[in-house]
């Protein structure tokens, strides 16, 4: 039976490099050297072998909620981008065990994977659900959503694609909001969030943040 001690690096920390390997893109940290990788083509045999529209969800934790976006949407190719090794093993084995061929795995950061690995305009549709808030103000400026990363999802998004982010903490919503809208445009009406139901997909984290009361704030972003 398929485990997650099944799931390693293809290389070692001397020799890392970019590559792919058991439908995972392997994106070393500590590098410097990631523009010298010829990412494969989303319809290349390493990949999803076919032209189907690409979401991406970055920090994708267990990937609860992307696989089983997977599941409900086989006609869309997914892109779980996930920085921490047992998750991404967590992610692999129901990918694995699922025969998901339409699920595949970005295994580092988000900002190297969105700068280095994806072209312009080549992802219909990204999500962000409850992304590490670092809610200490001095560690604020290690929250994802920052200037940077923002002009990265406008050029990796094409022209109709949008931009999902779910967040249970207030103050990092307001970032969101501030970043957000100096790329992309409001997709609800002010104070420009809903409170996030379940129609749009459950997680560890939703339930876990619902079961605490916290208020869940589902944000969406269209390109200007």
């Amino acid at each position: 039976m398929l485990n997650q001690k099944q799931f390693i690096y293809p290389y070692t920390f001397e020799n890392r490099a970019p590559c792919v390997f058991d439908r995972v893109i392997f994106i070393p940290s500590y590098y410097f050297e990631h523009q010298v990788f010829e990412m494969p083509s989303f319809s290349s045999e390493e990949l999803f072998h076919n032209t189907n529209p690409v979401h991406v969800e970055f920090c994708s934790g267990n990937g609860e909620w992307i696989v089983q976006k997977a599941i409900e949407n086989p006609d869309i190719n997914w892109i779980a981008c996930e920085i921490k090794f047992y998750r991404v093993r967590k992610i692999w084995v129901k990918m694995k065990q699922l025969n998901l061929k339409n699920l595949i795995i970005a295994f580092g950061d988000a900002n190297d994977f969105a700068k280095f690995y994806l072209k312009d305009g080549s992802i219909e549709a990204i999500h962000i659900n409850f992304p590490d808030p670092w809610p200490k103000e001095k560690h604020a400026k290690n929250r994802l959503i920052q200037e940077l990363f923002v002009k990265e999802m406008k050029r990796i998004l094409k022209g109709s694609g949008d931009v999902t982010i779910v967040t249970d903490h207030v103050d990092y919503s307001h970032q969101v909001l501030d970043e957000m809208g100096k790329q992309f445009s409001f997709s609800y009406p002010s104070p420009h969030y809903i409170h996030q139901n379940i129609d749009y997909g459950s997680s560890y984290f939703y339930r876990l943040f619902e079961s605490r009361g916290k208020e869940i704030r589902k944000m969406q972003f269209k390109v200007v």
